[in-house]
């Protein structure tokens, strides 16, 4: 049954291609549309009898019945967007993300109602449609910005099964699964690869910590992680006394793994020497696709298994560093304040946290995961393929010697 009373009617802001159209209508034009029902009935009243407007799926404006006229466009430059008669209509954007919205709407060609976006003091509801834990976790110090420059409420919603690791590290924020009868406006953010109804550019051209500040309508750089959170999971017991060093050697995909053969157990066996006892924190102990299997290294103690995201941030904030992939624990370690030394190759240096001491080798293919003209997702090598001499090399040209470089580099500027 429909939340609304009359028929809905998209509007977009950008200019689309015909068969940019129709990939949003089909491919996933349902679902955001479907984020007009998830806010709710409009909620916020004009001071018009039947004419409501509120921004929890981009723009939405109810018009009732009536001789009204209305004008959308950028309170900034002056575009307009939409510029028609209209009754008995709820106007929807296509975009969600954040724009300097301006609405006019006359009645009887008087000007009845005029708008401006204002989130400062404001409800607001932020949730995080991407699944990948790195995803969430780079988006969360920015909206800790966002609710500190507007005084703005933030409500958040996180995936399934990340509610206590979020709890641990930003408690501040009330979480909920729906949208809050009184949120003025509601922000959904995503990766963006490629999609224009959630990101205003394409999420693979930029940082993967500034896509939720283009969403959110945010300028600057993003900022890194409130070092409370490191500080104050460090105040509480050590799980292991050693010093020790975390890794973590499985990805979301086995092409997202270190692929040098034998190179775990050449890293491992140094960490070792050098005093550090080896803690593998990945959740699968082994993984196998493309005929490629990654494994615990044999040296190294074994950690693996399903437990609690708030057990491995506990472990990785009183960890000397970690040494990973472009993955999660990467970011979960980040999140932390534990240093990390992260080896990838399949992106670019630029897309993941700055802070990281990174090892990839730029003499081979490399960043395909940034490529606009390949999909990475569901690929097997995009731009080489399983059976070219050049698969996956990315991450199989990575020698041990660099990681144990980058290692040395993060012990002596962090006195580890």
């Amino acid at each position: 049954m429909s939340a609304f009373p009359y028929p809905v009617r998209d509007f977009a802001c950008q200019s689309y291609s015909k068969k940019m159209w129709k990939r949003m209508r089909d491919f996933d034009g349902a679902f955001y549309h479907s984020l007009c029902v998830y806010g709710g009935s409009v909620a916020g009243e004009t001071g018009i009898p039947g004419l409501k407007i509120d921004f929890r799926a981009g723009l939405r404006l109810e018009v009732p019945k009536g001789h009204f006229h209305v004008r959308i466009s950028d309170g900034e430059t002056g575009k307009v967007f939409f510029d028609e008669d209209v009754s008995e209509t709820l106007l929807v954007s296509v975009e969600k993300y954040y724009i300097p919205w301006h609405v006019e709407v006359e009645q009887d060609d008087g000007l009845v109602f005029a708008h401006d976006i204002d989130l400062d003091g404001q409800e607001i509801y932020v949730a995080v449609l991407s699944r990948s834990l790195g995803d969430m976790l780079a988006f969360l110090p920015s909206i800790v910005e966002f609710e500190r420059v507007h005084q703005a409420h933030v409500t958040l919603c996180v995936p399934e099964g990340y509610e206590d690791v979020v709890r641990l590290c930003y408690p501040s924020f009330p979480l909920a699964q729906h949208v809050p009868d009184d949120a003025y406006a509601a922000f959904y953010l995503g990766n963006g690869n490629g999609d224009p109804h959630q990101t205003p550019v394409d999420g693979r051209t930029i940082p993967l910590e500034q896509i939720a500040r283009v969403i959110l309508g945010m300028d600057g750089a993003p900022p890194a992680p409130p070092a409370a959170i490191g500080e104050r999971l460090r105040q509480e017991p050590r799980l292991m006394v050693e010093p020790y060093v975390c890794i973590s050697v499985q990805g979301s995909s086995v092409l997202k793994s270190w692929l040098w053969p034998g190179g775990w157990d050449v890293v491992v066996a140094a960490l070792k020497e050098a005093g550090y006892r080896v803690v593998c924190i990945d959740k699968e102990r082994e993984q196998s696709d493309y005929g490629i299997t990654v494994r615990c290294p044999a040296g190294a103690e074994d950690d693996t298994g399903d437990k609690p995201l708030t057990e491995r941030a506990q472990l990785l904030a009183h960890a000397a560093f970690c040494v990973g992939l472009g993955s999660g624990l990467s970011w979960l370690a980040w999140t932390v304040g534990c240093p990390v030394v992260m080896i990838a190759g399949f992106s670019l240096p630029w897309y993941e946290f700055p802070e990281a001491y990174r090892v990839w080798n730029p003499r081979v293919c490399t960043g395909c995961f940034q490529d606009v003209e390949h999909s990475f997702l569901g690929a097997v090598c995009p731009r080489h393929g399983k059976k070219s001499p050049r698969f996956a090399e990315c991450q199989r040209r990575i020698s041990p010697q660099s990681v144990l470089r980058a290692i040395e580099r993060l012990r002596s500027e962090r006195q580890r």
